[in-house]
């Protein structure tokens, strides 16, 4: 599957977000570098991030709610139990990062690689998914309830304890992850791409007596 990457220009500079969003009328904040974090609250009117790189930094506490992040990428950040809730991600990246416990209530997705992170209880309920990529990431006990998908892929993730629920999983390719047990609505769970042993796996949960 194919997912546009972040249009990010070669030469940037660094940013400094404290200054920048003091500035009352700047709620635009586009192409730098971000390596340092100061801010403890976000103004309370929409602020967008345009082709901006986040390196190294802990955003412990933080909340950006409906915030919309277009064309960046975090890497080696902590994201930690931050609040995403109702924000926009379009062609992002995360690498190498810490999403635990990171909220993303009623959030959109699009062209989004989320790229040897870790994301276990991560919640993404009720949230909007468009040419979304998971490589190589801990979802353990994430939660996707009600969600939509659109061409969403999930290569190499633990999902132990992940919850689908009320989410469709059709041409959805979990053959490559590793799970003891997830949670799925047996009506949206048509044309779930599944290993041999993942397959018994549901149909144990379902209540089936397999016999081998």
């Amino acid at each position: 599957m194919k997912i546009d990457k972040p249009k990010i220009p070669g030469q940037l500079e660094l940013l400094d977000i404290s200054t920048l969003i003091e500035v009352e009328e700047e709620r635009f904040i586009s192409r730098g570098i971000v390596s340092c974090w100061n801010v403890l609250e976000l103004p309370e009117n929409k602020l967008s991030f345009d082709q901006i790189i986040f390196q190294d930094i802990s955003f412990e506490g933080v909340c950006f709610d409906q915030v919309e992040f277009i064309d960046c990428k975090f890497e080696r950040c902590d994201l930690s139990n931050v609040d995403f809730g109702d924000s926009v991600f379009h062609r992002v990246e995360f690498h190498h990062s810490k999403l635990v416990g990171v909220q993303c209530t009623e959030s959109r997705f699009g062209h989004t690689l989320v790229n040897n992170c870790v994301a276990n209880y991560t919640v993404f309920s009720f949230s909007k998914m468009k040419r979304v990529k998971f490589q190589q990431t801990a979802l353990n006990k994430a939660d996707f309830f009600n969600c939509t998908f659109d061409k969403v892929v999930f290569e190499e993730c633990p999902l132990d304890g992940a919850n689908f629920t009320d989410t469709s999983l059709m041409d959805v390719d979990l053959s490559t992850c590793t799970y003891e047990q997830v949670t799925v609505s047996v009506d949206q769970l048509s044309g779930c791409i599944v290993s041999t042993e993942q397959a018994l796996g549901f149909a144990k949960s379902l209540g089936l007596i397999v016999k081998q």
